[in-house]
């Protein structure tokens, strides 16, 4: 039997700094359309949390990018 892959949470937070950062949004507006503190946000960025489902989904239809991509 094949053992499940772990999600890479640095890889994650690679992936959210790298969107955010092409979109040229301020971290600010990032953080109102998510409904999220900015300081999430950050957490997010740096990898010490990972976005749940519903913050993974909403930054897909934010950034115009599947789910998966911001996951591997």
């Amino acid at each position: 039997m094949n053992k499940l892959k772990k999600l890479n949470k640095k890889r994650v937070a690679q992936n959210v700094g790298r969107l955010i950062a092409e979109s040229n949004m301020p971290n600010e507006e990032i953080a109102f359309q998510l409904d999220i503190t900015p300081r999430l946000l950050y957490y997010w960025q740096t990898g010490k949390r990972v976005p749940n489902t519903e913050n993974v989904y909403g930054l897909s239809q934010l950034f115009k990018v599947s789910m998966e991509s911001i996951l591997i």
